[in-house]
């Protein structure tokens, strides 16, 4: 079972995962991420960052969506990050396994708008948050688990101002 989706350019550092891992009690976590399915560095890198307990899996965007649809996983309880919201569609609409996603760490490039200080989204990041409600799936945003979301009226009110 899917817990969470977290959109986070960074992919796993330390609020990852430590805080939302635990916050969580996720026992797998999916890297969903083409560049680092690919990236032996990154990988490394990664499973150097997880938390003992975590199993990790590091996977292309389409290799993480056979992981969430195969009833072999159904009784992991999985943390899912991937780089951006696109993906985050891709993910959610590939797999069926998505109910909540959140917006965690998006930096500034080309024309973004702050939303918050972590996260910084543009007009494609919108049609996709839409997309994502329109499915069905609760999107926020929250920097660390103890934080209050945001929601996405909320994120669009910033937006649009």
């Amino acid at each position: 079972m899917v817990e969470l989706l977290r959109v986070d350019d960074r992919l796993i550092h330390g609020q990852v995962a430590v805080s939302w891992t635990a916050y969580l009690s996720a026992d797998t976590i999916v890297v969903a991420n083409d560049a680092a399915a690919h990236n032996d560095l990154m990988k490394a890198a990664f499973k150097m960052a997880k938390p003992p307990q975590a199993v990790l899996s590091i996977k292309s965007v389409e290799g993480a969506i056979l992981v969430l649809k195969n009833p072999k996983y159904t009784d992991r309880h999985m943390f899912v990050v991937c780089a951006s919201s696109e993906d985050a569609v891709r993910i959610a609409e590939g797999s069926g396994a998505i109910h909540k996603v959140c917006l965690g760490g998006i930096r500034q490039t080309g024309n973004r708008k702050r939303i918050s200080p972590q996260v910084f989204l543009d007009s494609s990041d919108m049609t996709a948050l839409e997309r994502l409600e329109a499915l069905g799936i609760q999107a926020s945003l929250q920097s660390v688990p103890d934080q209050r979301p945001m929601s996405l009226a909320d994120i669009r009110r910033i937006y649009q101002s």
